[in-house]
């Protein structure tokens, strides 16, 4: 939607002047920007200062425009808030035939325009405190619809940011509204193309509480991408000023991370990767909010080796082939990789070694403890189909077993814990998965040494359990 044109923006700019008058007066009123349905002014009221958007009076006429008054009213539930990094919201009202929000002024800068800038130790605590904010809307069944980083302002020092524009926000359902939506039966789409997730760009599923909860952690992981990457997400479709190509990307690429260095921001990187799921099923079951908090800061690999240390049809047919074969290979190439980083850092002293089960898409790795039981890691790769025929779920299952058992793995709990997309960002998959199996046996290391001394009366014990990684 193009911003507003300057006739308009004159005429509202004198409404908001009356409103002013009105409710005791200004001292000065300077636009700031416009956007396809208001204008933002900053207003000083005595050395109060505050920014105040104002509609284009069309979207507030007539009984047509039941959608934009029902935001307005969920916006007047945001008034005095207490989220420290959310916007806050003064007054929101219908008068002078239009819309006003009163809000907090900010003069920190976009974090659009100064991306490149942010120091990767500040990527943390930013996304921690954009999570804490879309934790806030979500307690109040509230749903921003357009988070990206050209509405997030941050401090100077990179230490803080708070979430701005509510203007498409929405509830979570449409109780008491009537059969209220966003335009009828039109279902428009409402937000920007390159950070929404595929299934609201292209409108595939009901506006439900999943689609919304789907939609603020692809929307999270895209501003967490960008982070990263010090550059927006889907930057070369967008430079080209094409909007299906942006669309075909948002449907079909997965951002990648091209750092030379593979460690840098590594579970970030795999953080970011689960929440750009395609899938919104996948998507909702690989990331919990949670994860963002990040409580463990060291590198598994590293850590766990200096534990170690310090304790001394025919066309279809060939198509099938041909991608079965190319799965293979893929995950022969991971699972081996990861086999050697591992007997790199476990060393003698927890040999690894990796069975096979006749399944190629299953891969375990056995670290035995002191020749009296194992730590039994599994990964299984569950391919997609067709469209996304080249992407994976991995799944990861971990216990401990006596030392001398038949392993047959079933009954192993398993749990998503990586999207993946065949011959794409190996060594990131390598590093991912490392790290996730490295954290199990750091977990069985701990009961077998600390509440298990007795490694004899050891039966299958399950490190998946109670793990905290999916609780709320």
């Amino acid at each position: 939607m193009p911003a507003l044109d300057d006739n308009v923006i004159r005429d509202v700019e004198e409404r908001l002047k009356k409103y002013l008058v009105a409710t005791g007066g200004y001292n000065s009123v300077d636009f700031i920007d416009a956007g396809g349905s208001a204008a933002v002014f900053k207003v000083n009221r005595n050395d109060d200062i505050r920014a105040i958007k104002i509609f284009d009076p069309k979207f507030f006429v007539g009984n047509d425009n039941l959608a934009e008054k029902r935001r307005l009213l969920t916006q007047q539930k945001l008034i005095d808030h207490d989220c420290e990094h959310l916007i806050q919201t003064y007054y929101a009202g219908e008068i002078e035939d239009t819309a006003i929000v009163e809000m907090e002024f900010l003069s920190w800068p976009q974090l659009a325009k100064v991306l490149d800038q942010v120091p990767d130790d500040c990527v943390r605590v930013l996304i921690k405190q954009l999570v804490e904010a879309v934790r806030y809307l979500e307690s109040l069944n509230i749903v921003h619809r357009d988070i990206k980083p050209e509405n997030i302002h941050v401090s100077e020092d990179f230490k803080k940011i708070k979430l701005l524009d509510l203007g498409v926000i929405r509830e979570f359902d449409n109780k008491n509204e009537d059969g209220i939506t966003d335009n009828g039966h039109a279902r428009p789409f409402l937000a920007t193309a390159q950070y929404s997730s595929p299934e609201y760009l292209f409108r595939l599923d009901e506006p439900t509480e999943k689609l919304w909860r789907g939609l603020n952690i692809y929307q999270v992981g895209a501003v967490l991408h960008d982070l990263i990457n010090k550059e927006p997400i889907f930057n070369e479709e967008m430079s080209v000023k094409n909007r299906w190509l942006v669309a075909r990307a948002v449907l079909t690429k997965t951002p990648s991370f091209l750092d030379v260095n593979v460690n840098r921001l590594a579970r970030e990187k795999a953080l970011a990767l689960r929440c750009l799921s395609k899938d919104l099923d996948t998507r909702i079951s690989l990331v919990n909010w949670n994860d963002f908090y990040f409580d463990n800061t060291v590198d598994p690999l590293a850590s766990l080796r200096n534990r170690l240390l310090q304790r001394s049809n025919s066309t279809q047919n060939n198509d099938n082939e041909k991608i079965i074969f190319e799965r293979n290979s893929f995950i022969r190439g991971v699972s081996e990789k990861i086999r050697t980083e591992l007997i790199d850092a476990c060393g003698k002293q927890l040999p690894v070694v990796m069975p096979t089960t006749g399944d190629s898409h299953q891969i375990n790795y056995f670290f035995s403890y002191e020749n009296k039981c194992v730590i039994a890691c599994s990964t299984q790769f569950v391919w997609g189909e067709e469209l996304y025929g080249n992407r994976a779920t991995v799944f990861i299952g971990a216990r401990i077993e006596p030392l001398q058992k038949e392993r047959h793995f079933q009954g192993m709990k398993m749990k998503p814990c990586l999207e993946v997309i065949l011959n794409t960002d190996v060594d990131n998959v390598i590093k991912i998965l490392s790290n996730d199996i490295v954290d199990y046996v750091m977990i069985g290391l701990d009961l077998i040494e600390n509440e298990y001394g007795n490694t004899e009366m050891l039966t299958d014990i399950d490190l998946l359990k109670g793990d905290g990684k999916n609780e709320e």
